[in-house]
């Protein structure tokens, strides 16, 4: 019942963020942006806390590496709000592009050892489910590759400098969704993988917009209305898909 609380507690603060949040950003926005994230994890410990099962060792030790995955998801929403703040300091500060890009390249790094955590987790509670990951890894390079091509090829995307962190964040993005779509084929895992697959493709709906809010050609900016790629309406379906993914794995803990 806790965990639930605090989803609907995150989901209050979710949209006060998204009503202050525009193209910049602002440390009350990162204030409140931070509120969220504290929700899901704080929802990951009731989870925990709360099961009617009991809590056993095994849970104690797959939990153990899920939530910590939470908190480097903190970190990295804190680094990309920061991102978007340095952005609106180029005129201001004079090191605003050097750390504007350093942010970036840390929010990508605590993103990428967060899904290598849920990975873990899974490998730690499910047994038998290590044979997929050789599977899994090679659907990841051929998403990856996908949609890396995609972007640049069709969609006209610039990466630049970032196209290294991209695609091996991408791989292990793909990674944790190939994984867990084979866990759930395989019929191991139950309710708690089906959250934990839901929770990969809403994360990956999320970065997929990201993206395109980050690396999108410059003429896209000019545009006018809600597909430029720095409108509220991108904003905001990639910081609730994102939130949603955050919260769906948070839960699954209720069930793993």
């Amino acid at each position: 019942m806790a965990a639930y609380i605090l989803l609907i507690a995150g989901m209050i603060f979710l949209a006060i963020f998204l009503f202050m949040r525009d193209k910049n950003s602002s440390v009350l926005a990162i204030i409140f942006k931070t509120s969220v994230s504290l929700c899901f994890i704080a929802a990951a410990f009731a989870a925990l806390i709360g099961r009617a099962e009991g809590i056993s060792k095994e849970l104690v030790s797959s939990s153990g590496l899920i939530i910590p995955g939470l908190v480097l998801g903190l970190v990295g929403d804190v680094f990309l709000d920061f991102k978007a703040y340095f952005k609106s300091l180029r005129n201001t500060y004079s090191g605003a592009q050097r750390d504007h890009d350093l942010v970036t390249y840390f929010g990508m790094v605590s993103f990428g050892l967060g899904h290598i955590l849920y990975i873990a987790a899974l490998l730690k509670r499910i047994p038998n489910v290590s044979g997929f990951l050789l599977y899994s890894f090679l659907i990841s390079i051929a998403a990856t590759a996908a949609i890396i091509g995609f972007s640049v090829f069709v969609m006209k995307m610039c990466f630049g400098k970032f196209i290294v962190p991209v695609i091996s964040y991408s791989i292990l993005l793909t990674l944790f969704t190939a994984f867990t779509g084979f866990i759930l084929v395989s019929g191991a895992g139950g309710l708690a993988v089906k959250m934990l697959f839901s929770g990969s493709l809403l994360f990956l709906l999320s970065d997929l917009i990201l993206s395109i809010t980050y690396f999108s050609k410059s003429a896209d900016y000019e545009r006018k209305g809600l597909m430029n790629p720095e409108s509220r309406l991108m904003i905001s379906v990639n910081h609730i898909t994102y939130y949603a993914a955050q919260f769906t794995i948070a839960l699954s803990i209720i069930y793993l």
